[in-house]
Parts: C-alpha cells; sequence; structure tokens
C-alpha cells in the first residue's frame, strides 16, 4: 500500500511563494552549505601561508565541521519559535562576518575560530529545508525537497572542486573572500523573494506567550520520543548515512594503495559521482509526491546492499568500483528526501525541530560509523569495511514495516475523521 504523502498533513497557512522562490532556496542552499567544507581543499596551502603543520591546519576542518553540528542543534529549532527572514537575514550577516574574518586571519588561531564561527551560523540550509516543504502545495512538496537537496549536495561537492582551483591561482584568502559574497548575493535574493509568514504556531495557538529558548531545546528529545514517524526515519537514514560515511571515508585508502596507486588528487575526482545522487533526486522526489515514501526507502535501502557486495569486488575491479559509488550516492539521497519529506508531512508544526532531531541523528551515526569505519579498516581492511556497510544496511530492513503501517494507521485515522 503506497501513500501520497500529500494525504498525511495539513500544513499551517502561508504566504504564497514565487515561481522563482524554490530554484533560489537550492541555489542558496549550495553556496551556504559549501562555506562548511572550504577547508577541505586547503589544507596544503594553510601550511605554507600560515607556516604550521599538516596536522595542525586540519583543525580548521574539526572546527568547521562542529560548528556546524553546534549550528544545528542551537539555532535551527529557532524556525519553529521565529519568522524566518529576519532569522535567516541574522544567520546570513554571521556567516559573511564570519568568511571576511577568516580571509584576514592572521594566524591558525583566528583563522580556525572564524571558521567555527562559519560553521555555526551557516546552518542556513537547514532552516531552507523545512521552510521549502511548508511553502510548497503538499502534492509537489517531495519534489520540492529534492530541488533543495540537489543544490545542497552541488554545493558540497563543488566546494571542493572550486575552492581547491581558485586556492591554486589566487591564494586561500581568495576562496572565502568569494565565499562571502556568494554567500551575500544568493541569501539575499532568497530573502527578498520570501513571502510574509504568519506567527508561527509551534507550542499551540493558545498559548499566547513564546516558549523560552530552554523550553524550545528541551522539547527536542520529547519529540523524539512522542513521534513515531520521527523515530522511523531518524533511524532509517542515520543506518543508510552511516553505511555510506563507512566506505565514503574509507575509500581514498583503496584508491591510493595497491592496486590502484593512484595520486590524491586523481582519487579526489571520484568524489564527482557523488553527483549521480543530484541527477537522480527529482524522480525520487517526484515518485514521493504520487506513492509515499517507505517504497522510495525500501529501493535505497536495497541500492546500498547492492553497493556494499560491489565495492567488496571494487578493491580489485574499478568497474564495480564506480558502480559501488554511483549506487551508494543515489541511496543516500533517496533516503534524505523521503524521510525528509515524511516527517515534514507529520510535524507541520514542528518541521524546524523535527529537522534538528534528524539532522543531529544523522551526524552522529556518520561520526561513529566513520570511526567504526577505520577500526574495521585496521584490522580487517577493506573488506571489513565492506561489511560495515553491508550490517548497518541490513539493520535498517526491520524498521521499514514498522514504518510502513504506522503510515497506513495514520491515513486510515483520518479517513475515518
Amino acid at each position: 500500500m503506497s501513500i501520497p504523502l500529500s494525504a498525511l498533513d495539513t500544513p499551517p497557512a502561508r504566504g504564497r511563494a514565487r515561481p522563482a522562490l524554490f530554484p533560489m532556496m537550492a541555489v542558496c542552499s549550495g553556496a551556504t552549505v559549501a562555506n562548511v567544507y572550504l577547508a577541505q581543499p586547503l589544507l596544503e596551502l594553510f601550511t605554507r601561508g600560515l607556516g604550521v603543520t599538516a596536522a595542525a591546519a586540519g583543525v580548521v576542518v574539526t572546527c568547521a565541521q562542529f560548528g556546524y553540528a553546534a549550528g544545528i542543534l542551537f539555532l535551527v529549532p529557532l524556525g519553529d519559535v521565529r519568522r524566518r527572514r529576519p532569522l535567516l537575514s541574522m544567520l546570513l550577516a554571521v556567516t559573511v562576518i564570519g568568511l571576511l574574518l577568516a580571509a584576514a586571519a592572521p594566524g591558525l588561531t583566528l583563522l580556525a575560530a572564524a571558521t567555527a564561527l562559519v560553521g555555526g551560523a551557516t546552518v542556513i540550509p537547514q532552516v531552507l529545508v523545512p521552510l521549502a516543504a511548508e511553502f510548497a502545495p503538499p502534492q509537489r512538496r517531495a519534489s520540492v525537497v529534492a530541488g533543495v537537496q540537489i543544490g545542497l549536495m552541488t554545493g558540497i561537492i563543488g566546494s571542493r572542486v572550486i575552492g581547491g582551483a581558485v586556492g591554486d591561482l589566487f591564494g586561500w584568502r581568495a576562496v572565502y573572500l568569494l565565499a562571502a559574497g556568494l554567500t551575500a548575493a544568493a541569501g539575499a535574493v532568497t530573502i527578498a523573494l520570501l513571502p510574509r509568514e504568519a506567527r508561527p504556531t509551534a507550542y499551540g495557538a493558545a498559548m499566547a506567550a513564546r516558549p523560552s529558548y530552554p523550553a524550545l531545546l528541551a522539547s527536542l528529545p520529547r519529540l523524539l520520543f512522542r513521534e513515531p514517524a520521527l523515530r522511523h526515519s531518524c533511524a532509517l537514514h542515520a543506518l543508510l548515512f552511516g553505511a555510506y560515511t563507512a566506505t565514503w571515508t574509507s575509500l581514498v585508502l583503496v584508491l591510493t594503495r595497491e592496486p590502484y596507486h593512484y595520486r590524491s588528487a586523481v582519487a579526489g575526482l571520484f568524489g564527482a559521482l557523488g553527483l549521480a545522487g543530484a541527477v537522480a533526486a527529482p524522480w525520487a522526489g517526484r515518485f514521493v509526491d504520487r506513492r509515499g515514501a517507505v517504497p522510495i526507502i525500501a529501493a535505497a535501502v536495497a541500492l546500498m546492499l547492492a553497493a556494499a557486495g560491489l565495492y567488496a569486488l571494487g578493491g580489485t575491479v574499478l568497474p564495480c568500483l564506480i558502480l559501488a559509488i554511483v549506487l551508494a550516492n543515489v541511496s543516500v539521497q533517496w533516503s534524505q528526501i523521503a524521510n525528509q519529506t515524511r516527517i515534514f508531512g507529520y510535524l507541520p508544526q514542528a518541521r524546524s525541530r523535527a529537522n534538528t532531531v534528524y539532522m543531529v541523528a544523522v551526524f552522529l551515526s556518520g561520526a561513529i560509523c566513520a570511526a567504526l569505519a577505520a577500526a574495521c579498516y585496521g584490522a580487517w581492511g577493506w573488506l571489513g569495511v565492506c561489511a560495515l556497510q553491508a550490517v548497518l544496511t541490513v539493520l535498517a530492513l526491520p524498521v521499514l514495516p514498522l514504518a510502513r503501517r504506522y503510515d497506513r494507521r495514520h491515513l486510515t485515522s483520518q479517513k475515518e475523521q
């Protein structure tokens, strides 16, 4: 039984979105999420320009990632109790200031602090995704979310390619100046296109007083325990993203060693295969709009299992390795679109907080599974990492029928009302 997600909620009142808004949200998401990954291709330039070791320069990447995780946890929930236009304006201003500080940093300490500030404030995409779901017509919600996710994925991959090229030509400071300009331009246009919003009603219309910030954060674990749909989707995507991360983080070790012996620059080009997920995203969005999320999530699980087998063969067979990369990226992108759209449909009054809980679960899974992958590689080599991916994917199988039954019961109860 397939259930269109447009049948699962009645969204709150919203203004009319202009036709250019959703494409601009995708552009803005890509331009801003790129800021989190800018430092990755610039580490060698940091070592030469600032006179530090490669290990010390790596703290810049770490600060950006920790800043982003903290921003998701502490800032994104505000989208349920604040109007998004001023919230986005504040985040945009702080991000641009942080990028300019990074460009002018005289040493590693200030550069790391500035990138942490940028990471924390550039959670703009995680505010835009639930906002796009709110403004989208219910029958097109998954397609709109998919479009914004395409921008997100393109920004992550493009930041590494464009950032490295600009850094080689003009230096690492020019990369941060370029990022500041792109962020300011994309953010300003997106904010200008936003329609007027009604006052957020995350805690119900009967509550006149706005909840305190501690109460807002305290509501996050309660939301997870109270909402089965959120638990299902957190578990499903956390497991698939963990499986994806396990092999993705270890892949460079395979490509640079026996039998391939690729240089790091060549190995990095395999990351462009991640665009396969962006190419496949629109179809998945349209399918979810028509038939529901669970069939696409089930397909994502099947693709990830197939990718685990192909990865194992890809240790010595390059075509299998390439196909595995494509399937794994398509799988994780389909899972992201379907699971996010599903929780947005069930929790129209708490989309920002639901997205916070969801993304924190995904980030934690990615971090834990990256550590497990390193341990597996050290103990059993590449085949151990592939086995970890397969085990994590198999753990998602028992959750699928739970999600399917819950969707059926919810739709049945709505029809009876």
